[in-house]
């Protein structure tokens, strides 16, 4: 049966349900949320606002310029501003949905110093990943306040009609079917496991970047993936977790295999405080000069650290533990891994693409972050653009018009999908490493392009969609000659002199 709602949401993530949230709080009604999983939002750790009673001076000011900083100057300072000035009202949207925040013994609200920031403005719990109860509180409230929630409900392509949005195809229980709505919203997510392996929960493939794409949204910044750089590496009980960034504002040290403190040299500050772009630079020149672990990264201090601060990461510090590694005793290995993409879908202030109709909220919009993010952004981000957007589509009327129903044109065939896909990604993820070359790129854009115009790829849609998101992503990196934030050319190792400035917090 198809479904009809006067805002469809493909997302269950942050980004989700605080559009819904200030959606329904607005009097719009007929929402409802497709996905099939909750993508990152299980896993975030902290969210960055900027409250009045900050005792460190912070300003929504000094916030923007942080992330325009971290970005490399080249965000959108339009967007970067408006997000930052609206951080209050998307904490006490937070705060009306039941989510809440740890504090000190005082009674003040507990604050985190993360890479990027000037000041300490990561809000957290210290007892679960503040993601865990996002899920836990704001879910039910949503179903009794009406929205639609369809859990395991996957969204694989968009309908468009007479160049307006129309709806989704979505797939539930092994059918597809369409869903029909004058209003779709984007929260799905960004590149994910698009060239294989990260840091991404499996439901974001970011195939929906050529899903847009097709439907005619303009794309930007799309060369910018984000390579975490405090991913464990070593023990293997504990590969692939994330350390928190904040654990260098917590006073934690890199180290190479000599035992420097090898950021000093561009950073005579420390660690607190320096970009992911940085780190992860200054890791390569280490690993490159011979002075790397064992698995090709360096080291993470935390021997001298507090253990009741090392504790107050739960999540984080269990899993050492479990692992039989002992962070007060021994340094942790660890090393770069895909965790975040900047680029997107083209947006407005109200968060709305090109294509009428169609909204992008959280990692699925581009803009926010230029070159790089700073850390904790992710959270802000997703439940800032999601309140937002519900303020434009409320400011901006839903369309009256309802879509006229169309038949299901998404294709499905594993058999292809399973000897092409591979293919399609072997050849994405060997060009879009951390280091890139114009010669590498244009030949993995050739290869592609040959796949795509073959028409093998025609058979799967996610194949295709997959191969159209790489595509874009190639096309982007080989256009942007020079490095700058996450995009690094080999064929072009020095980045303009006028944006090569690091942080003097």
């Amino acid at each position: 049966m198809n479904e009809r709602h006067q805002v469809a949401i493909a997302g269950m993530g942050l980004a989700a349900l605080t559009t819904a949230a200030r959606l329904t709080e607005l009097g719009i009604t007929e929402i409802a949320l497709y996905a099939n999983g909750f993508g990152g939002t299980p896993y975030i750790a902290a969210i960055n606002f900027v409250l009045p009673d900050n005792p460190y001076g912070d300003t929504p000011e000094q916030y923007c310029e942080d992330m325009i900083h971290a970005g490399y100057e080249i965000g959108n300072r339009e967007l970067v501003q408006d997000m930052a000035r609206h951080t209050v009202e998307g904490y006490e949207l937070l705060r009306r949905w039941g989510v809440t925040f740890a504090h000190n013994a005082d009674g003040s609200i507990k604050l985190r110093h993360v890479s990027g920031h000037t000041y300490p403005r990561s809000l957290c719990q210290t007892t679960e990943l503040i993601g865990e109860e996002i899920m836990k509180v704001m879910l039910p409230k949503l179903e009794a306040a009406g929205v639609k929630i369809y859990r395991n409900c996957q969204v694989v392509d968009l309908l468009t009609e007479q160049g307006a949005v129309a709806g989704m195809t979505v797939r539930e229980q092994g059918k597809l079917r369409q869903v029909y709505a004058p209003v779709v919203v984007a929260a799905w997510g960004g590149a994910g496991n698009l060239l294989g392996k990260s840091t991404y929960p499996g439901d974001i493939q970011g195939n929906t970047l050529g899903m847009a794409k097709k439907a005619g949204a303009e794309m930007v910044d799309m060369e910018f993936m984000e390579f975490e750089p405090l991913v464990i590496l070593d023990p293997p009980g504990a590969a692939g977790e994330p350390s928190p960034t904040a654990m260098l504002g917590e006073g934690g040290y890199l180290r190479n295999a000599e035992g420097e403190r090898f950021l000093l040299r561009v950073r005579p500050q420390g660690e607190a405080g320096a970009s992911k772009s940085l780190i992860n630079r200054e890791a390569w020149k280490e690993v490159q000069a011979g002075k790397g672990s064992p698995h090709g990264g360096v080291y993470l201090d935390l021997r001298h650290v507090d253990r009741a601060v090392l504790k107050s990461y739960p999540w984080f510090f269990d899993r050492l533990m479990h692992s039989g590694c002992d962070p007060n005793e021994q340094q942790l290995e660890i090393g770069p891994m895909v965790h975040s993409f900047s680029g997107g879908i083209q947006v407005n202030l109200d968060y709305a693409s090109n294509v009428p109709g169609l909204y992008a909220v959280g990692e699925a919009c581009g803009g926010i972050h230029g070159a790089c993010r700073c850390a904790g952004n992710a959270g802000s981000q997703a439940a800032l653009s999601g309140m937002l957007c519900a303020e434009g589509i409320a400011r901006n009327g839903v369309p009256e018009k309802a879509p006229q129903e169309q038949p299901v044109t998404y294709r499905e065939d594993l058999a292809a999908r399973e000897r092409l896909l591979p293919k399609v990604r072997e050849i994405g993820a060997g060009a879009l490493g951390i280091y890139r070359s114009g010669k590498e790129l244009a030949a993995a854009g050739e290869a592609l392009d040959a796949l795509l115009q073959s028409g093998e790829l025609r058979a799967d849609s996610f194949t295709e969609q997959s191969a159209l998101s790489i595509r874009m992503i190639l096309q982007a990196a080989l256009n942007r000659r020079e490095s700058r934030g996450t995009h690094n050319r080999l064929d072009y190792p020095e980045m303009d002199p006028a944006y090569e400035r690091e942080f003097t917090i």
